[in-house]
């Protein structure tokens, strides 16, 4: 690989470095700098090395780490898998279940007294959010009932921005 010349590479007793040659931050360098760089990084992931990142930019952690370490006060916070996290500190199991061919006012009296589901309305149908992973049933029964069609069922994922927050930290202006 090329390494631009925003960026020094190199490997010296098992150890690389990847150090930015200007003091700018990894969202000011141009989009080929900052691709040519997370490719790195997948493929140094990729051939099992260890990759320690350092970044306030949480959606390219998320892309390329497998463990995260969350600070706090300038101390460990969480530590663990993403995954891992995000199911210890959401506490939940959330899904979304998209339909099409069917509203609110159609689905509503269908759905079960006493379930916390968020409808929201989309171009073709519907978009459910439930809190539960347990209630897709109970939601695809009304479906039936109403006359809809099932799009999708997909679990929701809290982002790590969303998890450092949940798990005490704050956000800061730069």
């Amino acid at each position: 690989m090329n390494n631009p010349k925003s960026f020094l590479y190199k490997q010296d007793d098992g150890i690389a470095t990847i150090t930015l040659n200007r003091p700018e931050r990894l969202n000011a360098i141009t989009f080929e700098v900052y691709r040519e760089l997370t490719d790195l990084i997948a493929a140094l992931r990729q051939q099992g090395k260890t990759v320690f990142m350092c970044s306030h930019i949480l959606s390219d952690i998320e892309v390329l780490c497998d463990r995260v370490a969350i600070l706090r006060g300038g101390r460990l916070a969480q530590v663990g898998y993403l995954d891992d996290l995000r199911q210890q500190l959401a506490g939940r199991n959330q899904v979304e279940v998209v339909l099409s061919g069917i509203d609110e006012f159609t689905l509503k009296p269908h759905l079960p007294a006493g379930h916390d589901f968020l409808l929201t309305s989309t171009p073709v149908g519907l978009r459910v959010e439930i809190k539960n992973e347990r209630d897709v049933d109970s939601v695809i029964t009304a479906l039936r009932k109403a006359g809809g069609k099932l799009v999708s069922v997909q679990p929701l994922k809290q982002s790590l921005e969303e998890l450092f927050l949940e798990s005490g930290g704050t956000e800061t202006s730069d």
